[in-house]
């Protein structure tokens, strides 16, 4: 029995250190890529604000770009969310593929 309960402490360290160094790389990634989108989006805003405020843009024109830009952040979201589950899947295969060869390598 100590040698399965070994197995399983085994398995349950490399499962949380994968799961650690996966999640921190995650995060690290989602704030810079977020932090990147929301600065520029802040210059474009003030740049048109600019242009509004000096008459070089009409109402209409400003609306425009505004929801051109929200499209541009809504396809950065749904870009982010993909990304994530595929980050989350490879996250599961790798779970799995750890707590098999380890019972594998017990087995045979």
């Amino acid at each position: 029995m100590s040698i399965l309960k070994e197995l399983l402490k085994e398995t349950g360290d490399d499962a949380l250190d994968l799961v650690k160094s996966t999640f921190k790389e995650l995060l690290i990634n989602a704030k810079n890529d977020t932090n990147e989108i929301i600065k520029e989006t802040g210059k474009r805003l003030e740049k048109w604000i600019e242009m509004r405020a000096k008459g070089e843009i009409d109402d209409d024109e400003l609306e425009a770009l505004l929801n051109a830009r929200r499209r541009t952040v809504r396809q950065f979201i749904l870009m982010k969310e993909v990304s994530v589950r595929a980050s989350l899947e490879k996250i599961s295969i790798a779970l799995v593929d750890i707590v098999s060869n380890k019972f594998i390598g017990v087995i045979f």
